[in-house]
C-alpha cells in the first residue's frame, strides 16, 4: 500500500482564493510526522467533493492507493455541506466508532460538536475520515486519531494478532492531544504522547488581519480560513492553574493571570496593559481585535453581535491558565466582549508582559490562538445591505 496521505480541505471561500486555508498545513504536518507523503487538494462544498473522493480512491483496491484520506469542511447543516453524504457513497464500511470518539472530544470544548455529520470507514485498503472544517476541530481530530493510525492500517492490509508491532506509520515526533484532550490515564482510553508542534495561526481571531470578530470556538464543522504565520504548542488544560505573585513577576515559576473573564462592557486595551506592567518586566506587548468594515471578500459590515455559550468563562480561564503555564514567568490578562459591537470596537484584549520581548511576544500570540480555537463564543455579522449571518455556530 503506498505511504501516501490525501487531504482534502472543502472551503469554497478557500477554493475561490478569498480566504487562506489553515487546516491543510496543520494536518499536513501532522501526517508527516507519521512518515506520509501528503498531497492537500481544496475544493468547493457541492458535488466536486464526490468527484474528488472517487478520484483519489479508484485504486484502493491496489498497492498504488492512498493509506488515508482525511476530509476538513463541508459537514454542517448548510445547503451546500455534502461531504458525508459523498464520502458515503464512496466507501464500502463505515466506522461508526471513530465519528462518536471525535464527537465525544469536541463536546469536551462546546456543543456544537455535536452538529457535525461527518462519517468514517474504508474503502479497499484506503481509510476515509470527515474533520471539521476548524483548526480547533481539526485538532481534536488528530488527538483522536493518532495513537489509532498504525492499528488502522495494520487492519486495512490484514495483519492479524494482537502481540506484534503494527507500527505502520510510526515516526519520531507525534501528535500533542488537542486542548482538553483525553490524557493516557483518562476514561476515554486514548493515550497520545506529547513531543511535537502543531501550527496554528496567530491570528486575530477577532481583528485586523481578517475579519475581526472571527468565532472563538472552533470544534465544529464549519471551516477555518483566515491567515496564519505563526505555530503554538497546543496546551495541557488540564494541568493545576498558574501561580501568583513572585512567580508571575518575569523571573521563575508559572505565569500570573491577571484577568480572564468575559464581558458586555466596552474593552479597555490600555488598562490592560498597566495592570500587566511590573518592575521585574522588561517587555509588554498588548494585543487588541477590533471589528472591521469587511470579511471574506465581502464589504458593507456594520456590525457584530458576539454570544457565548454558558462554559464560555470556565474554557477562557482555562486557556489563560494553560498559557500562563507553558510561558514561566510572564503576567496575563485577557478578555473578550460579547454583546452588540460596532466597526472599531475591540471585541478582545490581550495583554502580556515578561522579562523580555521574545518570552511577551510568544505568550500573547499563542494565548490568542487558544482563545479563537477553544472559547465557545459565536457572532451575528450585519451588513449594510439589511442582510445578516451568524459566524461560529457550526465551528
Amino acid at each position: 500500500m503506498d505511504r501516501r496521505a490525501e487531504v482534502v480541505i472543502v472551503s469554497s471561500s478557500a477554493a475561490r482564493g478569498t480566504a487562506e486555508d489553515l487546516c491543510g498545513p496543520v494536518l499536513r504536518t501532522w501526517l508527516e510526522g507519521r512518515g506520509l507523503r501528503v498531497r492537500v487538494h481544496v475544493v468547493p462544498d457541492g458535488p466536486e467533493v464526490l468527484t474528488v473522493l472517487r478520484e483519489l480512491t479508484e485504486d484502493s483496491h491496489t498497492a498504488d492507493g492512498p493509506r488515508l484520506v482525511v476530509t476538513s469542511g463541508g459537514t454542517g447543516l448548510n445547503s451546500d455541506d455534502v461531504t458525508p453524504e459523498s464520502t458515503a457513497r464512496v466507501l464500502e464500511r463505515q466506522s461508526p466508532g471513530i465519528m462518536h470518539a471525535l464527537w465525544a472530544q469536541g463536546l469536551r470544548k462546546t456543543p456544537t460538536a455535536a452538529m457535525s455529520r461527518g462519517v468514517a470507514g474504508q474503502v479497499g485498503r484506503t481509510f476515509l475520515v470527515n474533520l471539521p472544517g476548524s483548526r480547533g476541530g481539526v485538532k481534536d481530530g488528530m488527538a483522536v486519531l493518532d495513537p489509532l493510525i498504525d492499528h488502522i492500517s495494520a487492519q486495512l492490509e490484514d495483519v492479524h494478532g494482537h502481540g506484534e508491532d503494527r507500527s505502520v506509520t510510526r515516526s519520531g515526533d507525534e501528535v500533542l492531544p488537542a486542548e482538553g484532550a483525553a490524557s493516557p490515564a483518562s476514561s476515554a482510553g486514548f493515550a497520545v504522547s506529547a513531543s511535537s508542534v502543531i501550527p496554528t495561526s496567530s491570528v486575530d481571531p477577532v481583528g485586523s488581519a481578517a475579519q475581526g470578530a472571527e468565532p472563538a470556538g472552533a470544534a465544529g464543522p464549519g471551516h477555518d480560513a483566515a491567515p496564519a504565520d505563526d505555530a503554538a504548542r497546543v496546551p495541557d488544560a488540564a494541568s493545576s492553574p498558574p501561580e501568583t505573585g513572585e512567580a508571575g513577576r518575569g523571573r521563575s515559576g508559572a505565569g500570573a493571570v491577571l484577568r480572564a473573564g468575559i464581558t458586555e462592557e466596552p474593552l479597555d486595551g490600555e488598562l490592560a496593559r498597566r495592570e500587566v506592567a511590573d518592575p521585574g518586566c522588561g517587555a509588554v506587548v498588548g494585543f487588541s481585535g477590533v471589528i472591521r468594515d469587511h470579511d471574506g471578500g465581502r464589504d458593507g459590515v456594520t456590525g457584530l453581535a458576539y454570544s457565548a455559550h454558558p462554559s464560555a468563562a470556565q474554557v477562557m480561564a482555562e486557556v489563560v491558565a494553560g498559557t500562563a503555564r507553558e510561558h514561566p514567568g510572564t503576567r496575563v490578562w485577557a478578555e473578550h466582549r460579547i454583546g452588540a459591537l460596532a466597526v472599531g470596537d475591540s471585541a478582545l484584549e490581550v495583554a502580556v508582559a515578561a522579562a523580555h520581548r521574545t518570552e511577551a511576544f510568544a505568550a500573547c500570540s499563542a494565548l490568542v490562538d487558544r482563545i479563537k480555537a477553544s472559547v465557545p463564543i459565536w457572532k451575528r455579522e450585519s451588513f449594510a445591505d439589511g442582510q445578516h449571518t451568524w459566524v461560529g455556530l457550526d465551528a
